[in-house]
């Protein structure tokens, strides 16, 4: 995942360049890096190793004096910045390319060359595409060329001399606009806007291009694309005060709740979530069932989260580490544990073997979406089928393993009815997944 955001102004935006790009560090954690306009009317971009709260990393940004600028939090090296007959542009790039390799050997069949690499076979997306891009006349033509010759998704950002293009993939990736007393901003997410006080203007369209200047946001291009939204940003990624595509994400994951006791009700104790990414879930489970909401596990405000690291060690390591359980909680009580999903089960497993070891009576597991048959396509942290449980046991073989006295998951006819979006606007893939 990455999360990208963009801002111009005719004063200077810097404040609201890092609280913009600080707001999607959820997105990712490993790196974070901006691009800018500098004193001299030059474009500029700077990337730094993890958070863009390192007090060096924060200082050069709050230091610098611009009033065009994006700002990235990703899992590799951005912004990207290339010269070529477009002039000097810097790209952020939230997304997935299906088909690495096939671009990159076409590319070389061009005679595209790639330099700055220790091994120049790795070329990550995020080159790859502004490579793409930038071979065409305009930026918009660059997006079209995307379009012809990509598998995957994709939200873009792109700092060029006329301001800053925005675009739009498929849908999976989410893209917002907002304004402000004259300042105009774009970014992966809504949180980013509210402390501020920029306003949601709307969403950029799948299949969209904009340009956004001092004069205001302009539509550049409208590709006729087949749309789909990206379902994973309500159940698990995007922040919980964020609203992607004209739907709250809290108010999605509350709904998804509610259905879980209308499918699945259990007399229990206590409602608990496996924080942070079960809480609004178990929220709704707790309101829809009367049943009290308290937290049997309690997220260490220091962790990252696990499933964004960028392998299976270091996720598990992770996971290990970010909760701690609360014993008075558990010991004695019937306890429905809500999550928003189940990979590998290997965490599910631990935390409910914890629980039980505490005193828990029961626990019940409640998860926000179907059983996941397969990694997305579209997102880089799940790598193999064999990663997902689901595609080599059924639910009660799930229960039995991971220690549930009972295991309900939510239905695509769930998801369908809290997100308010047909199955047919839904990427679904890693749920309907077939041979």
């Amino acid at each position: 995942m990455a999360g990208i955001f963009g801002v111009v102004s005719k004063e200077d935006c810097v404040e609201d360049l890092f609280k913009g790009t600080f707001y999607l560090q959820h997105r990712a954690q490993k790196y974070c890096g901006f691009g800018f306009i500098d004193n001299k009317g030059k474009p500029y971009n700077f990337t730094r190793h993890g958070l863009i709260t390192v007090p060096q990393t924060k200082e050069r940004i709050l230091d610098l004096k611009t009033n065009t600028a994006i700002g990235c939090v990703t899992g590799e090296r951005q912004p990207v910045s290339d010269l070529s007959k477009m002039g000097g542009v810097i790209i952020g790039f939230d997304g997935n390319l299906i088909n690495h390799e096939e671009l990159k050997l076409d590319l070389l069949k061009e005679g595209v060359t790639f330099s700055g690499y220790n091994n120049p076979e790795e070329i990550t997306d995020n080159v790859l595409v502004s490579k793409i891009i930038t071979r065409e006349k305009g930026f918009e033509k660059g997006i079209e060329r995307l379009f012809d010759t990509i598998k995957g998704d994709f939200s873009i950002v792109c700092l060029a001399a006329e301001g800053i293009y925005a675009a739009r993939g498929y849908g999976r990736k989410p893209l917002i606009l907002g304004s402000k007393d004259g300042s105009y901003a774009v970014s992966s997410e809504s949180n980013s806007f509210i402390n501020s006080r920029i306003k949601i203007v709307r969403d950029v369209k799948p299949g969209e291009v904009v340009l956004m200047n001092h004069e205001g946001i302009h539509e550049v291009k409208q590709f006729d694309v087949d749309v789909k939204y990206g379902t994973f940003e309500w159940i698990y990624t995007s922040h919980p005060a964020s609203i992607v595509d004209g739907k709250s994400v809290s108010e999605v994951r509350k709904k998804i709740g509610a259905l879980l006791h209308k499918r699945f009700p259990v007399e229990a104790d206590i409602v608990s979530p496996l924080p942070n990414s079960g809480r609004w879930h178990s929220t709704g489970y707790a309101h829809e069932s009367k049943i009290p909401h308290e937290e049997a596990f309690v997220r260490y405000d220091y962790s990252d989260r696990s499933f964004t690291q960028m392998n299976l060690i270091e996720q598990q390591r992770e996971a290990d580490m970010k909760l701690i359980p609360i014993e008075n909680t558990a010991n004695g009580n019937r306890i429905v544990l809500v999550d928003d999903s189940i990979v590998r089960g290997v965490q599910t497993k631990n935390q409910t073997t914890r629980l039980k070891e505490m005193g828990a009576k029961e626990v019940h597991g409640r998860i926000a979406c179907p059983p996941l048959m397969a990694p997305c396509e579209f997102g880089k942290t799940t790598k193999k089928e064999t990663d997902c449980i689901a595609r080599t046991m059924s639910v009660d073989e799930i229960r039995q393993t991971r220690g549930f006295d009972t295991l309900g998951y939510a239905t695509i006819e769930d998801l369908e009815e809290a997100i308010g979006y047909g199955r047919d606007q839904l990427c679904l893939s890693c749920w309907d997944h077939q041979e």
